[in-house]
């Protein structure tokens, strides 16, 4: 009991309470010195940065009553001041990019005036060090450059309304919403990667290095291991490099090739029998992959085949977005978008992709938001609209028979059934997005424009979109069937390749732009309308020559029922395919 005493009156000795006053007080005293301790931090460029981190966004709230909401990449780091080792550690909020990341938002609520919440997004750009920020608050707010480097850039201000977009260099910007400065953010460059060139060893090749535009995050060489320019291999056209270029530095006496990255993308300008290094960090794996042959190349993608140590002792397919194209050139806003359509892109097909493990659809190995990157299975086989293998010279007719048709009838209905199955669409189904080898089979590729069902989607290919697109703008899983039934009247020999009328000089030129077909423009709208009716026109007259009384034939011409409702479904066809057997 004693001790029951004595505690009780240790307690009442301890416990006399504050008057209302003080306690008013003293919150004040330390709300303002919290903000007094905020507005004299040292800035946020000041601050050293780890080169081993993938950290790519440092941010400092400024409101003392507002701060940024959690976020699982959001981690409260402690650096120290690039110049005074013995700096008080500032405590700022780090930003991490991992494989998955292809932007980051900032959220800022205002608890008193939720219409006042700060929200934007910001969008790594795989081909510079710059970021695209997209305003997705309800109100305006001020953008300020508030780094001291370069003296031109600093003090520049921009006002970003809701929805628009601005590209950021790296740097420390500030966001003022209403006159109250609500958050400065430092962009960091890219985190370096190593390559690996043909002719070196693997103990060479590890002190190659591939250094940002800044040279903050960077291997540090001595003086005199610095390339000279004459040693450098250049790009074709040095007049965009500026400040996004990347240069890849060797030490003295690396064997190894040397080279200015022409568009600031390591994957882009990788060339044959070259290795880049992706080394680890906080959450990611580090790997390696080496380019081999080229397999294809728009202004959208680069697909090559690639030795992929997340795959070990297999080659893969990398298939890497681009977000740079001549029509975009010197245009910012062009640019930007361009980022975030590709970006988004991206991140839909890997999601859905990952889903996927069927025979019949390709399989996927791994990807990196860092560079808009996918790793998939090779097929051995080449798609249906390869020339010299499975589409002719001179007439592009299809190269192969019957038993070809009816096995890749089988196997991609086999496919897009279980796809169907998981309420995910295609929505690009065409020769070009099927792999065949008769060893193989039949494979469904490129999940680009595949969504959840009834997401719709306004892209594709031409003559790929069903009749139903005109008037409702349908799209949805017998989209994917009346494509596939397209597809056969090639695959049978019914019709050339389709995507051979896209080219001027085509004796029969038929082409048009599917999101015209819904266009306000009256003339755009009318032009695209009248030639897709044309095209459909021309599939209907097929059709109806199809024998019905031939297996293959009346599969196909169920497949291409102009009504959606009356259209045969994945289901229905492999049915008749697998159940009842392929010849009845």
């Amino acid at each position: 009991m004693g001790d029951v005493r004595e505690y009780s009156e240790l307690s009442e000795d301890r416990t006399e309470p504050f008057s209302q006053t003080e306690i008013q007080a003293r919150l004040h005293r330390s709300r303002m010195e919290e903000f007094n301790a905020i507005n004299t931090a040292v800035p946020l460029d000041k601050l050293a940065v780890p080169a081993d981190d993938d950290i790519r966004i440092l941010m400092r709230p400024l409101a003392r009553d507002r701060t940024v909401r959690e976020d699982r990449n959001v981690v409260p780091v402690s650096l120290r001041a690039e110049v005074a080792e013995d700096e008080t550690p500032q405590q700022v909020l780090a930003v991490r990019q991992t494989a998955r990341d292809i932007s980051f938002t900032v959220s800022i609520p205002d608890y008193r005036n939720p219409d006042r919440r700060l929200a934007c997004i910001l969008y790594y750009d795989p081909a510079s060090d710059n970021q695209i920020l997209v305003n997705r608050s309800n109100v305006p707010f001020t953008l300020s450059r508030i780094s001291q480097e370069p003296e031109e850039s600093r003090g520049a201000q921009y006002q970003v309304n809701p929805e628009f977009n601005k590209s950021l260099s790296p740097g420390t910007w500030r966001i003022n919403m209403d006159g109250t400065d609500l958050l400065d953010f430092r962009l960091l460059e890219r985190r370096p990667v190593r390559l690996r060139a043909a002719s070196s060893s693997s103990s060479e090749a590890s002190d190659t290095s591939l250094v940002n535009s800044s040279g903050k995050r960077s291997f540090v060489a001595d003086e005199d291991d610095v390339m000279s320019p004459e040693k450098r291999r250049r790009p074709a056209n040095t007049a965009d490099k500026k400040e996004d270029s990347v240069i890849m530095f060797l030490p003295a006496g690396a064997k190894g090739k040397e080279l200015v990255a022409s568009t600031g993308h390591p994957l882009l300008d990788l060339q044959s029998d070259e290795t880049l290094e992706v080394p680890r960090g906080a959450g990611l794996v580090g790997y390696t992959i080496t380019k081999k042959d080229p397999i294809a190349s728009t202004t959208l993608s680069s697909v090559f085949t690639a030795e992929y140590s997340g795959a070990p002792g297999r080659y893969v397919v990398a298939k890497v977005l681009k977000t740079t194209a001549p029509a975009v050139n010197g245009n910012e806003g062009a640019l930007a978008k361009t980022v975030i359509r590709q970006a988004q892109t991206w991140l839909r097909e890997l999601e859905n992709q990952e889903k996927l493990k069927h025979k019949n659809i390709v399989h996927l190995y791994g990807g990196d938001a860092r560079f808009l990157s996918l790793y998939m299975e090779s097929v051995d086989g080449r798609d249906l609209s390869a020339r010299g293998v499975w589409r002719t010279n001179g007439t592009d007719l299809f190269a192969g028979d019957r038993s070809d048709a009816l096995r890749i009838l089988k196997d991609a209905s086999s496919g897009l059934h279980y796809l169907h199955g998981l309420r995910l669409e295609h929505n690009d189904i065409k020769p070009g997005n099927i792999l065949y080898s008769r060893e193989r089979g039949a494979v469904v590729c490129d999940m680009g424009l595949s969504s959840e069902k009834g997401a719709g989607t306004g892209g594709g290919t031409p003559w790929y979109v069903p009749p139903e697109y005109i008037g409702l703008r349908q799209r949805g899983p017998p989209s994917d069937v009346w494509a596939l039934g397209v597809v056969m009247l090639y695959v049978m020999g019914k019709i050339s390749w389709p995507d051979i009328r896209a080219h001027r000089h085509h004796p029969r030129h038929l082409y048009w732009t599917i999101a015209h077909v819904h266009e306000n423009k009256q003339h755009l709208q009318a032009t695209a309308v009248s030639r897709m009716r044309a095209w459909l026109g021309e599939v209907t007259s097929v059709r109806n020559g199809l024998d019905v009384h031939d297996k293959l034939e009346r599969l196909v011409h169920g497949m291409l029922a102009p009504n959606p409702r009356e259209r045969l479904t994945m289901k229905e066809i492999v049915n008749q395919l697998f159940v009842e057997g392929p010849e009845r």
